[in-house]
């Protein structure tokens, strides 16, 4: 029992500790009231929702690839892209109770498209 708990704690520091971290950080900066960056090049904003979701799709998919549940991880690409697209709905959700900031359909497109992205260059590759 000792040597599967050690396996267990082992797979989540490896693989969802840095997709909960990763998600806290979305979070941080959804809840700051002016964004970081103020350039103004056309959908720039657009391309940094595509990066940003793109990253957190990678880890998604990895954390559902890891899991040891056959039906976790048969489907991971599904579910990971189901569950990016989620957490960017309620992101943008979340950004209507932050001054200054709005939810945004196109963001939300942008999130999830992203996300897609994400999951299918980890499914390709696998990599890490």
């Amino acid at each position: 029992m000792q040597g599967g708990m050690q396996a267990l704690i082992k797979r989540f520091l490896k693989y969802w500790l840095p997709l909960y971290v990763y998600a806290g950080i979305i979070f941080y900066f959804s809840s700051m009231p002016k964004p970081l960056l103020d350039i103004s090049i056309p959908y720039f904003d657009k391309f940094l929702h595509l990066i940003e979701y793109a990253v957190f799709g990678i880890l998604m998919g990895r954390a559902f690839k890891s899991s040891p549940r056959e039906v976790l991880y048969k489907n991971f690409k599904i579910l990971a892209v189901l569950a990016v697209a989620a957490y960017g709905a309620s992101d943008e959700l979340h950004q209507l109770f932050v001054s200054c900031r709005s939810c945004d359909i196109f963001d939300l497109i942008a999130d999830i498209a992203g996300g897609t992205t994400g999951v299918i260059f980890y499914g390709r590759y696998h990599c890490f």
